[in-house]
């Protein structure tokens, strides 16, 4: 089985391609960009996402719509990692979590159709904290990783093989239940 992934990170594309091909489920990368209504949820988002997509590119398609949510602030930065870690980098996350609560989860919405069907949402949810200070500064991970250490673990993520993120991982929880999908539906 083959499936297209939409997604310009290549962060995201490695993960979904490790956690797969577990499940003899090969995957090719499409490096478009995809519609996003940040008024939206993320849910929404995916879904929608992948349906226009596979109905463009007349293929099955799976997009991924990842937030960070922060308890001391509501929905923040939510479905804008990217822009938010663009605008106020570790320093000012860091800053606006002094004296607050520092636990944070992440949510990951895999949207997944076939061409001239409806979508389907695949969910993963890890929660945890968020540090101090960013680790692992010299490894090539997405910035989130370098402050987010999971519920039950004494490392961040960028700490991690990728093979033990991907045993924990929201975005590996979603995948897994679309491989799981795929698998029981022969698709």
């Amino acid at each position: 089985m083959k499936l297209t992934f939409a997604t310009q990170n290549k962060h995201k594309f490695e993960e979904a391609q490790a956690v797969l091909s577990k499940h003899n489920i090969q995957v090719e990368q499409l490096s478009v960009s995809k519609v996003e209504d940040k008024e939206k949820p993320m849910h929404e988002i995916a879904m929608s996402a992948a349906q226009q997509l596979a109905n463009k590119h007349k293929k099955p398609i799976m997009v991924d719509d990842t937030g960070i949510f922060f308890t001391a602030y509501n929905n923040f930065p939510g479905a804008n990692p990217r822009l938010m870690f663009g605008c106020l980098g570790y320093e000012g996350l860091l800053k606006l979590l002094a004296g607050k609560s520092r636990d944070a989860c992440f949510l990951c919405c895999v949207g997944f159709c076939m061409p001239k069907k409806k979508p389907m949402l695949f969910e993963g949810k890890l929660e945890g904290h968020i540090t101090l200070v960013p680790f692992n500064m010299e490894k090539d991970v997405m910035p989130y990783e370098r402050i987010f250490v999971p519920k039950g673990k004494t490392h961040t993520l960028s700490s991690m093989t990728r093979e033990q993120k991907n045993e924990i991982s929201h975005r590996a929880q979603a995948f897994e239940k679309l491989a799981a999908y795929l698998l029981k539906n022969r698709l």
